[in-house]
């Protein structure tokens, strides 16, 4: 969804890049924790009593789950559920 106008984006592109480097990084930073915080909450109202090792594992799958196989998947699934116990 993009409901915002074309000059407006433009404009808002050119006030994020005038700003210093570390303080762009500093923003992205707070995005992707929010970002991932969204998905924690979302994951944990699914299943309010997920252990600590498949949320991880949940996280992993929502970021990457497109772009790797099943198989990576489930290997990367087991690592985890070896570590708890």
């Amino acid at each position: 969804m993009n409901d915002t106008p074309d000059f407006i984006a433009r404009k808002q592109f050119e006030i994020v890049f005038a700003k210093p480097i570390i303080e762009r990084l500093k923003t992205i930073d707070s995005l992707f924790m929010f970002n991932r915080q969204l998905a924690i909450d979302r994951i944990k109202k699914i299943q309010p009593m997920i252990a600590e090792n498949e949320l991880k594992f949940e996280l992993i799958k929502e970021y990457y789950g497109t772009e790797l196989s099943p198989e990576f998947l489930e290997g990367i699934r087991q690592k985890l559920l070896l570590v708890s116990h």
